[in-house]
Parts: structure tokens; sequence; C-alpha cells
């Protein structure tokens, strides 16, 4: 028999009073692969997202994970099998908790055993020693914290990784770290991906799949393979591929 997608999404649509955010988004992601939502603000990818992550109950059509149908209301056990890493890490970060407590509090939430072992191992993964366990959000950098918002969501050991923007709120010079160190991640964990960006450099440098979204809708889905060498079907693809090349979109293609 066939492998069921670990992420399989059908006539997907939301509306928010008379707003019809999405209409009929439909893909699939495979385990263990990096998909990427690309468009422009307000294109309706996040919506997407916080639909799989269970953040919004209002939708209608067809999700699952692999064998599980998403429900509207999920479970407590779907947030340790699903994970979200949000935009800006210093609005994710309780201000007024230790980077011990923010990454002791899910663990605890769940009753997972062997904390801080697990806090140990959670922050190492990221590339942060035990030092930075007492230090608060505002004594970080803006990639440390996005590293602790990562390390937040790989302390309970989640199959699915799902990413907001993970680095347009941080300095060029710092994204190309964060971005490796996901890729490193996904690897040493076979983690499933879904990426959302506005920039197709992220994405192509993260996924071998890419989903254009516009108005709600998705209008094109390709390979980064093919969307190098041909530069997209359609003409909303094509300007957002020429906007990503004004920041280097070349180099990080080339890695992908």
């Amino acid at each position: 028999m066939p492998t069921l997608p670990a992420i399989s999404v059908t006539d997907l649509n939301v509306s928010f009073g008379a707003a019809h955010v999405l209409r009929d988004v439909s893909f699939s992601v495979a385990n263990g692969e990096s998909f990427g939502l690309v468009g422009e603000s307000g294109s309706g990818k996040s919506t997407v997202l916080r639909v799989l992550s269970g953040l919004n109950p209002v939708w209608s059509g067809d999700i699952a994970f692999g064998e599980t149908v998403h429900a509207k209301k999920p479970a407590k056990s779907f947030f340790r099998q699903v994970q979200m890493v949000f935009q800006d890490p210093f609005a994710s970060l309780h201000p007024r908790m230790t980077i011990d407590g923010i990454l002791a509090e899910p663990l605890a939430i769940h009753g997972i055993d062997r904390p801080d072992e697990r806090i140990a191992g959670a922050l190492r993964d990221v590339g942060l020693d035990e030092g930075f366990r007492f230090r608060y959000p505002h004594q970080l950098s803006g990639g440390q914290r996005q590293r602790v918002a990562i390390a937040r969501a790989l302390a309970l050991e989640p199959s699915v990784l799902l990413l907001d923007e993970p680095t347009s709120a941080l300095d060029v010079s710092i994204q190309a770290e964060v971005l490796n160190l996901l890729q490193d991640i996904k690897q040493q964990r076979n983690l499933t991906m879904v990426i959302v960006s506005h920039n197709l450099a992220v994405v192509g440098h993260m996924c071998n799949r890419v989903a254009v979204m516009n108005g709600g809708k998705i209008v094109e889905e390709t390979d980064i393979a093919s969307l190098r060498e041909t530069g997209g079907r359609e003409i909303y693809t094509r300007e957002l591929l020429a906007a990503s090349r004004r920041v280097s979109l070349s180099a990080t293609l080339g890695a992908a």
C-alpha cells in the first residue's frame, strides 16, 4: 500500500465574517519533507499554518496528519506531535520567564519526564549552552531568541514543525545561520516541515517543493529545481522570484 503523506490538506476554506481568506487550498507533504508556502502579506499563507497548528478552529475542508484526522479543537496529544515556531521570537517568549522556565512549561503541561535533561538537550541542539538557561529573553540577541523558540518546539520531540516566517525578524547576517540550523535539525530528527515566507530565497534554501499563494488560493505548485530553470508558470510567481533575486536569491537557490 502507498505510504500516507505526513500532512494532507484538501479544499481548505477559511472566512472571517465577509472576508473569504482561504479558498479551496489543497496540498500534501510527504514524511520528512520540507514544503514551502510563499506569497505576499495577506495571501493567506500564515492562516494555513494557524489552521494546521490548531490555533484557528474556524475552517472547513479535510486535513489529516498521517492517519489522524485533524480536529477543529485538537486533543492535547496533538500539540506534542505538531509544534509551531512563530515569526517574532521576542513576542512569542514570555518576557518575565527565564529560558529555563520557558522550556520547562510545555514539558510540565504534557507530563514529560527528565525535564532538566530534555532542556539541556534542546538547547544543545540549537547551539546554546546551559549558561543560557537562567537568562531572560531581553538579555539575548534576536538570533538567540529564535534559537530558544526552536528549542521550545523541539523539547516535545514533535514529528511536524510549522515555521511562520522564521527569519524575517532577524538581521540578514543571522538569517542564514538560523536556516542552516533548521536544515541540520531536520536531518537529525527526520522532521516534516511546513515553512511560510514572503521570500522565495528562504523557501528555496529549505524546501524542494513550494506552493505559491495569492488572494487566498494556491496559484502554482512546483519544485525549486523547475522554478530555478523556468522562473515559474504564473506571472505572480515570476514577480515574487524577481523580488527575491534582489536579495540574492540566486545564491540561495544554488544551495537548495
